[in-house]
């Protein structure tokens, strides 16, 4: 009995042995990690899919702009990239407030907007705070703030509704200049250089001096600026430090009060021509040897120059200077809520406003001032990119002007303060209400249109 309790014993030992053996065999196979060199987990078996490339889209979208010109060329644009997408634009001018008053009833039907819809600076910042209006391209699936870093802030900071949120995005910088007409300035001035001609208008007190100087040496035939509303568009995107409304109050920046101030010595003295922008007689004036000068942003140069003194739209007759930064215009493109391809819309409008080759072929082609400072800083340097109606290169005249843009004044009751200020401006500069009561019909006329507002 003992020998076969020893026996069984001594089997159970030799059994213990070889487990033992077997395993540390087995462990041998898979070395431990050196230090430092974490061991590796093992390849997730889902695999993120490939980026698409433009020809894997497909599809249509609608897109509503209020320009003619401008529309169809960047549906164009985006088709000629994105080849199996069909864009239908749908042009509505916005003559009247038609274009605004079609957006606006279409969200507030819920029904009936397009994929992608325009906005311009004058009304971009009220369409981006309509409830149900704008898609907040901020959130997920978009992450559109991962895609503006090369844009111009404060074309993006106009984008944003009044919390901050993302929900349109421009493919321009307006930046503004003064167009002058260079026979007249060497007739009068003894001078068409730019530098000279800034230098001359850097000031209220120079810009009168100098209208004074060019009357006089025309004998009384020149005017300085077609119209007092030139010298609006400055001080109104430039000149001032504050906004119409802030904390839902009505403010009147001092610039402003300046500015109604130099309106009356020029009108007073016959140093402007008194004529009312966008007129037939404003834009006849452009032609003229009357007429020196006018309020130029970028886009200025095609549409408010070329177009209408066609004679020397390639002639160099016209220069710009820029004695004081500010910005006038622009357009905007966003997402509707209501479209239902929204991922071909966003595809669209991230296009159209951050795509760098895309921007630059538009530069070229156009002659349009892209919302990109890569672009800007190729463009500017190019001693060949040339604008034959201004004999200058654009980008290298407007460049510095983008950096000092505020965009921060912007609000959504622009459009219908500069109505209001302007047609009561009219009645003051015809001597028919002093400054005091001007400023008083003013507050009258925003608290009457605007009864949210806080007015003092």
């Amino acid at each position: 009995m003992k020998k076969m309790h020893l026996r069984k014993a001594l089997a159970l030992v030799m059994c213990a042995i070889f487990m033992v053996s077997l395993f540390t065999g087995c462990t041998s196979q898979t070395p431990e990690p050196a230090a430092g060199n974490p061991q590796q987990e093992s390849p997730q078996s889902e695999v993120a899919p490939a980026e698409k490339k433009p020809e894997d889209f497909t599809g249509e979208l609608t897109f509503w702009h209020f320009n003619k010109d401008e529309g169809p060329k960047l549906a164009e644009a985006f088709m000629t990239r994105y080849p199996n997408v069909k864009v239908n634009v749908q042009i509505t001018s916005d003559t009247d407030l038609a274009y605004q008053n079609k957006v606006t009833s279409a969200i507030r039907a819920g029904s009936g907007m397009p994929d992608v819809l325009a906005a311009e600076n004058a009304f971009v910042k009220r369409f981006v705070n309509l409830p149900g209006g704008f898609e907040n391209i901020s959130a997920a699936p978009y992450h559109a703030e991962e895609f503006v870093s090369a844009n111009i802030p404060y074309t993006v900071d106009i984008g944003r509704d009044n919390e901050g949120n993302m929900k349109a995005l421009s493919w321009q910088a307006c930046p503004g200049g003064v167009g002058y007409k260079r026979d007249m300035a060497l007739k009068y001035l003894g001078t068409d250089d730019p530098a000279e001609i800034a230098a001359m208008l850097s000031t209220p007190e120079k810009i009168v001096e100098t209208a004074r100087k060019l009357k006089e040496a025309s004998k009384g035939k020149a005017k300085l600026f077609v119209g007092t509303e030139d010298l609006y568009k400055i001080y109104v995107g430039g000149a001032r430090t504050q906004p119409w409304v802030k904390d839902n109050k009505l403010i009147i920046d001092p610039k402003m009060l300046e500015y109604i101030d130099i309106a009356k010595t020029m009108r007073s003295e016959g140093l402007e021509g008194g004529i009312r922008q966008w007129t037939p007689p404003w834009s006849a004036a452009i032609a003229d040897d009357i007429h020196m000068c006018y309020a130029i942003p970028t886009w200025g140069i095609q549409w408010i120059v070329a177009v209408n003194d066609e004679k020397n739209a390639q002639a160099g007759r016209w220069a710009v200077a820029t004695p004081m930064p500010y910005y006038e215009g622009g357009t905007w493109a966003g997402i509707s809520q209501q479209s239902k391809n929204k991922e071909l819309a966003w595809e669209f409008v991230k296009f159209l406003a951050t795509d760098k080759d895309h921007l630059k072929a538009w530069a070229i082609e156009t002659g349009d001032f892209v919302n990109h400072v890569e672009v800007i800083d190729e463009l500017k340097n190019d001693s060949s990119f040339i604008n034959k109606t201004v004999n200058q290169n654009t980008y290298e005249v407007y460049g510095p002007m983008v950096e000092k843009v505020n965009g921060n004044l912007i609000t959504q009751y622009d459009d219908q303060m500069r109505k209001s200020f302007q047609d009561i401006m009219q009645t003051y500069l015809a001597g028919k209400i002093n400054k005091d009561e001007f400023i008083q019909q003013f507050k009258e006329k925003v608290k009457s249109d605007l009864p949210d507002l806080i007015v003092e």
